[in-house]
């Protein structure tokens, strides 16, 4: 018997739509909880949805700017964002981005905006980085000896399954620390600790369109960047409560 219809599907894109989707739905089921009616959540999901593809096709292509300058014409200026591809950080600082303008007004509004997604976050990225292995992109070192995993043969370090187990464990930590101490800030740990998990997991990478820097990737400057940052908010807190 024959197939009438052939369907084709790239292995990133489908992932990602599955992540999103499902990503949407517990988001969904998480709106009374905070207090966030459905017309609100839509109206900032699709301008979310907008923020994140921009902030992550604007990061890629910051990245690609030695390559531009190297191979300067005007066809590669044209098409350095619209032929660019996605780089997670981006999308999450573009998301971040546009809840703040969202909720300008509201601080109330940004802190439940800011809490009901953090979990989503790494269960969504989870299933992008399955779909990274399938699609064979962010691939990790090769290795000297490759191994079998039941009929599976690695030949390189399967760094997306790693990072998209972490993922979960992270997914799973965030609703742990939500049900234990609800007026704790998600987003925090959620970038803090998937900072440190980013900033490591990089070492087993072995793409280099990422860029790299004096020795480490751009997402590993971004990490950097962010434990300082929230490093030196706990330090300058502690010190406050010492001095009370």
């Amino acid at each position: 018997m024959y197939s009438y219809i052939h369907i084709a599907l790239p292995s990133y894109t489908a992932m990602a739509l599955v992540g999103g989707l499902t990503a949407i739905v517990f988001m969904y089921v998480r709106l009374e909880k905070f207090g966030i009616p459905f017309s609100t959540f839509i109206f900032m999901l699709f301008w979310c949805m907008v923020g994140g593809i921009a902030g992550s096709k604007a990061l890629f292509a910051a990245m690609q700017i030695p390559w531009l300058i190297g191979n300067l014409t005007l066809e590669n200026i044209i098409w350095l964002i619209p032929g660019s591809g996605f780089v997670f950080y981006g999308g999450v600082f573009g998301v971040i981005v546009t809840i703040c303008i969202l909720t300008k007004q509201d601080d109330d509004l940004r802190r439940r905006a800011f809490q009901l997604p953090a979990p989503a976050m790494p269960l969504f990225h989870a299933f992008g980085r399955i779909g990274c292995f399938l699609a064979g992109c962010c691939y990790g070192k090769k290795l000297e000896e490759p191994f079998f995993l039941g009929t599976f043969e690695f030949t390189r370090i399967p760094v997306q399954l790693v990072e998209a187990a972490a993922e979960i464990l992270l997914f799973a930590l965030i609703l742990a620390v939500e049900r234990k101490k609800q007026e704790t800030d998600l987003l925090r740990i959620y970038l803090f600790t998937y900072a440190v998990l980013r900033f490591v997991d990089e070492f087993l990478r072995g793409d280099s369109i990422r860029g790299i820097y004096f020795g480490i990737s751009t997402a590993q400057w971004i990490s950097l960047a962010i434990i300082g940052h929230y490093t030196a908010r706990y330090l300058r807190y502690k010190q406050k409560g010492s001095e009370n």
